[in-house]
């Protein structure tokens, strides 16, 4: 890496810090532009000329913070239908309840701005994310190709956003939230599943019933 690239690397860390500063710090968790230049130590053209726009800010910091430390859930092993699911829902968990202030922040100022841009952005990342999940579920012939890859991951990301939305306003532990996320994704894949995973999905279904009441 030379000079130049050396420390435009570092003058972008410099601004993804301080925006993720200015995000726990702030009542609302949202910044103004002029904001985070002052915090970052850095020209206010300086953000513009390195993402081009506040809403690419946060999609950075919602790639970085959120779905790079999701990585391992591609090396998942789905042999065992449920136990794939259980083993989702917990690396899920962790992710987000071991950052959940922050995550509370971020969706707070994605939702401050003027423009839908940054939230569609990451509701894109989230689908994009589950894809591949999606494609070797089918592959393996553990769902049904009832409903294609596309169409599956959107249904895992609106499962998982629905119980963070939920986890957000009543607060819990990681084991709930895993319970949660877990049993919305049995709901999804039960009915494309074999008779035989799907009679397991649905007896465990009824087992996070019990314990989440």
């Amino acid at each position: 890496m030379s000079t130049r690239e050396s420390q435009k690397a570092e003058r972008r860390e410099m601004i993804l810090d301080a925006a993720r500063a200015l995000i726990l710090e702030g009542a609302r968790g949202d910044f103004s532009m002029p904001q985070l230049a002052a915090a970052a130590g850095v020209a206010l053209v300086t953000p513009y000329n390195l993402f081009g726009s506040k809403a690419n800010i946060l999609l950075a910091i919602a790639r970085e913070n959120i779905f790079e430390p999701m990585r391992e859930i591609d090396q998942l092993p789905c042999d065992d239908l449920g136990r794939f699911v259980s083993d989702l829902s917990s690396v899920l968990a962790r992710v987000y309840h071991g950052d959940r202030h922050f995550y509370r922040r971020l969706i707070q100022t994605l939702t401050a701005q003027n423009s839908a841009e940054g939230i569609k952005a990451v509701v894109q990342l989230n689908y994009e994310r589950f894809e591949p999940l999606a494609e070797r579920l089918l592959a393996q012939k553990k769902l049904r190709p009832v409903l294609g890859k596309h169409v599956l991951a959107q249904q895992f990301a609106h499962a998982i956003a629905a119980a963070l939305q939920h986890r957000i306003i009543t607060r819990g532990s990681e084991e709930r939230l895993k319970l949660e996320f877990e049993l919305g994704l049995i709901l999804i894949v039960a009915g494309l599943a074999s008779a035989a995973d799907r009679t397991s999905l649905l007896e465990r279904a009824r087992d996070i019933e019990r314990a989440i009441g």
